[in-house]
């Protein structure tokens, strides 16, 4: 009985960390289950709960995330886990950068300290092919990974990253913008067609009317030329002629000449 009283309050105190750290691990479980559905979009592009960067390294990055957000509208984000999603960590990337994007290109560098797979990049953006994305991304993340140490490799994994997608989106804007003159080009020659068409369409008309008129004047002509003369007769002239008051008639004169007989 004495022994038992003496160890009880080592007992007590073993079981109160027992207890303690089986809540924390249920926490941390519970955390790790939420996280791998969605996490809601950190205010910084820095998301960090393996507290695997210091406070200045956070600030410091954050200055030139926010640069490549604000000058080249890439949404890049650091994110780091103390274990693996479930989904896997590429699946999971990818859902937070779909999920966190506010800008036409976005990239995500995902990374569990101590991992041997090192970190894992993945990236989109409106009207960017995803597998030219994919493998733009692959080469920059291959060239991160001749760094020496994995923050290194991390730091540079970004950089490397935000300069291929930056390339890219500057492209597909010239792009856009050449798709823009081109059809810019080709309204101006339809509206120049148009026009044309609308001058020969009038120009036809006019012509179709002159025709029209021209041969209308021309078989008025003829016709009025196929019909009969109209004659006038000459006034009567009066003049007395063989004891008569007056005779009548025109002043036509008649001149018949009889042929000779032969004797």
């Amino acid at each position: 009985m004495k022994m038992s009283c003496k160890y009880r309050p080592w007992l007590n105190a073993i079981a109160a960390c027992f207890l303690l750290v089986a809540s924390t691990q249920a926490q941390e479980e519970a955390f790790d289950v939420d996280d791998s559905i969605i996490p809601q979009r950190p205010p910084s592009h820095i998301f960090d709960p393996a507290k695997w960067l210091s406070p200045d390294e956070e600030d410091s990055i954050q200055l030139q995330l926010a640069k490549q957000y604000k000058e080249h509208e890439i949404d890049i984000y650091i994110v780091t886990r103390a274990k693996q999603p479930v989904q896997g960590a590429k699946t999971y990337a990818r859902a937070l950068g779909e999920a966190w994007s506010r800008a036409p290109v976005w990239c995500v560098i995902f990374y569990v300290p101590g991992d041997p797979s090192g970190f894992h990049v993945q990236a989109g953006g409106l009207g960017l092919d995803p597998a030219r994305v994919n493998r733009a991304v692959s080469e920059a993340s291959r060239r991160a990974r001749r760094e020496m140490t994995e923050k290194d490799r991390v730091m540079a994994a970004w950089g490397e990253c935000a300069e291929v997608l930056r390339f890219m989106h500057n492209a597909r804007d010239l792009s856009n913008e050449a798709v823009a003159e081109k059809r810019n080009e080709l309204r101006g020659e339809w509206i120049s067609k148009e026009k044309w068409k609308r001058i020969i369409m009038v120009s036809g008309i006019g012509l179709l009317v002159l025709l029209v008129a021209a041969a209308y004047f021309f078989f008025s002509s003829t016709r009025k030329k196929r019909c009969p003369a109209v004659y006038h007769f000459p006034d009567t002239a009066w003049r007395k002629r063989y004891q008569a008051p007056y005779s009548g008639g025109s002043g036509v004169v008649a001149s018949c000449r009889r042929k000779k007989r032969s004797p």
